[in-house]
């Protein structure tokens, strides 16, 4: 088996306050391809605490909390990877474009929906059952980690 590291890189031009930056949206590491992102979101009506918290029991951080500025880092899902161990970070440079900004994207939950899905399956934590349906968050992806 072959190990494909590859890095894409994307630069967007920001203007704010009368500036203008260039911002480096590139993603390297080991790229999986057809990554399947769904997205879903925090049950706070629930008694299961899986529904609203990660699997070590911390609050879960949405894509819509991080662009508001009200979390550093966006929580995902997906399979249970031993390469990829609670708060390893990965990218999604799809999303990065879309939204013009890294976002950060750490592996701290996993679901019954996910098992036995290896790379091929994203989950994205977003704010409420509107946002889930965004087209932005529901898509196949590349997926860089790592690993």
């Amino acid at each position: 088996m072959y190990r494909i590291l590859i890095a894409l890189f994307l630069t967007v031009t920001v203007q704010a306050g009368g500036y203008t930056h260039e911002q480096n949206l590139s993603c390297s590491g080991r790229a999986h391809f057809n990554v399947t992102l769904t997205a879903y979101y925090p049950d706070f009506t629930s008694e299961n605490e899986s529904d609203y918290l990660d699997s070590r029991g911390k609050k879960l951080r949405a894509l819509q909390d991080f662009i508001d500025g009200r979390a550093e880092y966006v929580t995902v899902a997906m399979d249970h990877i031993e390469k990829l161990p609670y708060g390893s970070t990965i990218c999604v440079p799809e999303l990065n474009e879309h939204f013009r900004r890294m976002i950060p994207l750490q592996v701290r939950d996993h679901g019954l929906n996910l098992r036995s899905k290896g790379f091929s399956r994203l989950d994205i934590c977003v704010r409420t059952e509107a946002d889930s349906y965004d087209n932005a968050v529901n898509r196949v992806v590349t997926l860089y980690t790592q690993t």
